[in-house]
């Protein structure tokens, strides 16, 4: 078994948590059970498809089963792994923007700010 914080393999017992083995690492001094994990990553994966699909947060919790507070915590750790996957890519710059957006407001604040 390795640590599941810093993927260390010198880990001594310190008793039992909820009938599961408790591990202390030396390394970086956190603990762990070797308890499997609640939810599969099906099931993860199934809550992130749910919120782009413009599910809400508590209705994903209700269908799953899981607090709200675990489904966004799901969906926290997915979006820092595509953040990292993105700032890992080569950046395909072409020079030509992709969208373009404009407003009356901004348009209209423009035009009225130059003559004060």
């Amino acid at each position: 078994m390795d640590c599941p914080s810093c993927g260390g393999t010198d880990l001594i017992k310190r008793g039992s948590k909820a009938g599961h083995q408790r591990y202390r690492c030396r390394t970086c001094g956190r603990y762990s059970t070797d308890s499997p994990p609640k939810f599969s990553a099906q099931t993860k994966a199934m809550a992130i498809e749910m919120y782009m699909n413009s599910m809400g947060i508590r209705a994903i919790g209700r269908v799953l089963r899981a607090s709200p507070a675990t489904v966004l915590n799901w969906i926290r750790k997915e979006h820092a792994v595509l953040q990292h996957k993105l700032a890992q890519a080569e950046p395909t710059d072409t020079g030509i923007p992709d969208v373009i957006e404009m407003d009356e407001i901004y348009t209209y604040v423009q035009k009225n700010s130059g003559g004060r």
